[in-house]
């Protein structure tokens, strides 16, 4: 005689709770969220999606199953009832559930039989939960936005396990032996557990990373005192800064120099003056080498990195061979007190400027009256500004030469050609944090979407680096591509005019110009800078373009080092150079 067919409601009830979970995880992408009273409604619906999960999952482990599921609906009433809830509230409710889940899962996993290859697909959504649970639960400062994330990740994979599982039970009609056995292929079963492990562990490390993510505070060095002589280039304050390099001694200086609104403030930097040469003599030109992007925290300062510093100037052996004094800007605070104004063209100009001021009265006035100013990315930026303004700011100086390497020219279009990317949302979060502090008709919540905001004021405070650091910036950075810009900020007023007001180019450099170009740069394009030589050529500038065959935008600064030196060097015995722009 034929038995009858267990039920199916049970593994169909299973996969529809899956699919709502999914459904909610989607939705929450989709409009991320800007405060945690938007969230609780999304997170209680997630909870009880949870727990009805648990719930109908319970056969053959039905005691801890159901211990699971009331976790869960506990959670969701919480989070309902809790009066007025907090964003750290809920994600103490997600991240203490997530935990005792996971060691429901971990404890499920270890009762199953050995053979079974729902084992390890048990643990690893234990280690799963136990993961995501410490990674809300540990990091810093978690707002409604990354909370949201965070809880769409995990009904992302939860939901997907559920409708799993329910599809494996309505294929095998619900039989209590495939608790213990499972009918999806064993291969699957591990990639798929595979995949969520990975996921949490990527959670937990860039929780951990972001916690801790910038160099260290400025110390008193980097103080302004109390009362100055607030004649631009002044050297405040000298220090050496032991083992920087072999053949020359560096030193961390403070110096006047003047902000936004022409007022005297301080800035500080790295000077490296060569051995070898008598310091009477004046023959030691001064190269003003501009760094690139490396954030807009005060912590960020590329002096405070001390000897590690000189790994980071390209071309800095050569210089020195050559017969330079190094002076290199930190710019407006970064190290100095102050808000940093990233790509802002006049500030990076008279910091630029005025720290050759005071590497020659550090040296004792001995060095040439001739300089040159050389820079990467933000750096080039500010070396064409520099070259722009040097003859009124600084009409005591000769100056014999700009380079520029990768420079961030024309700032409207690199911004819309790199809009949405990874590099162009960290970027364009440094911008948008900066400039809002620096301009008052500057508002960032006229610009950035209210969810995205308390990410982009997180990022305002990490630095760019190498190793762990950097980890954790992407992560931050890759959050915004759920919502950053509200409209085009290259076409939007107010900022629009103040992107056009610091793109370079607009008045002439009194000096051979040379820009560097990598041709496989997907940051700064060659082709939009192709366009920005066109115009300096259109308007009379003396310029010289190069592009180097096979150099992205991060290696192209140290493929170009010995190009640029030389280039500089032959600019103080022959100050003309040549011109690579089309005779008409």
């Amino acid at each position: 005689m034929r038995t009858a067919a267990p039920p199916r409601r049970r593994p169909t009830a299973t996969i529809l709770v899956g699919i709502g979970m999914l459904g909610v995880a989607g939705a929450i992408i989709a409009r991320p969220v800007a405060g945690p009273a938007m969230l609780v409604g999304w997170m209680a619906v997630g909870f009880v999606l949870a727990g009805s999960s648990q719930l109908l999952l319970a056969r053959g482990v039905r005691g801890l199953r159901i211990l699971a599921g009331m976790v869960w609906l506990a959670s969701a009433l919480t989070v309902l009832w809790w009066p007025d809830p907090t964003t750290l509230m809920l994600a103490r409710t997600l991240g203490a559930g997530l935990l005792v889940v996971g060691g429901v899962d971990l404890v499920v996993a270890v009762g199953l039989p050995r053979t079974s290859n729902l084992r390890f697909a048990a643990a690893a959504g234990g280690f799963a939960h136990v993961g995501l649970g410490l990674a809300v639960l540990r990091w810093p400062s978690i707002s409604a936005f990354t909370l949201g994330v965070a809880v769409s990740l995990w009904l992302l994979l939860l939901g997907t396990r559920v409708v799993v599982q329910g599809a494996d039970r309505l294929r095998a009609g619900d039989a209590p032996e495939v608790v213990a056995t499972g009918r999806w292929s064993p291969k699957a079963r591990v990639f798929a557990s595979a995949v969520m492990l990975g996921v949490s562990a990527i959670a937990v490390a860039a929780a951990l990373v972001v916690q801790g993510d910038t160099t260290p505070d400025p110390g008193p060095f980097y103080a302004t005192p109390a009362s100055f002589d607030p004649t631009p280039g002044t050297l405040l304050r000298f220090e050496v800064i032991d083992a920087f390099v072999d053949g020359a001694t560096a030193y961390r200086v403070l110096y006047t120099s003047r902000d936004l609104r022409d007022d005297p403030v301080t800035k500080t930097g790295v000077v490296v003056v060569p051995d070898g040469s008598d310091p009477q003599a004046g023959d030691r030109p001064i190269l003003a080498h501009t760094h690139g992007t490396i954030g807009i925290d005060r912590s960020c300062a590329p002096s405070l990195l001390g000897s590690a510093y000189a790994a980071q100037l390209w071309g800095l052996d050569e210089f020195l061979a050559a017969g330079w004094i190094i002076a290199a800007p930190d710019y407006l605070g970064l190290g100095s007190e102050g808000d940093h104004p990233y790509l802002v063209g006049s500030t990076a100009a008279t910091g630029t400027l005025d720290i050759v001021r005071a590497a020659i009265e550090l040296d004792q006035g001995a060095p040439e009256r001739r300089f040159a100013v050389a820079g990467h990315s933000q750096g080039g930026h500010a070396a064409l500004f520099t070259g722009e303004w040097a003859s009124a700011y600084a009409p005591e100086f000769e100056l014999v030469g700009v380079a520029g390497i990768a420079p961030a020219s024309e700032l409207a279009a690199f911004i819309e050609a790199n809009d949405g990317t990874l590099f162009g949302n960290l970027l364009g979060a440094y911008a948008v944090a900066a400039w809002d502090r620096v301009f008052d008709d500057i508002d960032a919540e006229s610009i950035v979407d209210a969810a995205a905001l308390p990410v982009v004021r997180r990022l305002a405070r990490t630095c760019v680096a190498i190793g762990p650091e950097a980890f954790g910036l992407m992560i931050q950075a890759e959050l915004l591509h759920l919502g950053f810009l509200v409209s085009s900020i290259w076409e939007t007023e107010p900022w629009a005019s103040r992107i056009a007001d610091n793109t370079p180019g607009n008045d002439l450099i009194d000096a051979p110009l040379l820009i560097v170009q990598g041709d496989r740069d997907s940051l700064i394009r060659p082709d939009i800078q192709r366009r920005f030589v066109d115009r300096l050529c259109t308007s009379g500038q003396h310029v010289e373009y190069r592009e180097i065959a096979g150099a992205g935008h991060l290696d192209v600064d140290d493929a170009a080092a010995g190009m640029v030196v030389a280039w500089l060097t032959d600019r103080l015995t022959d100050p003309s150079g040549i011109s690579t722009c089309a005779v008409e």
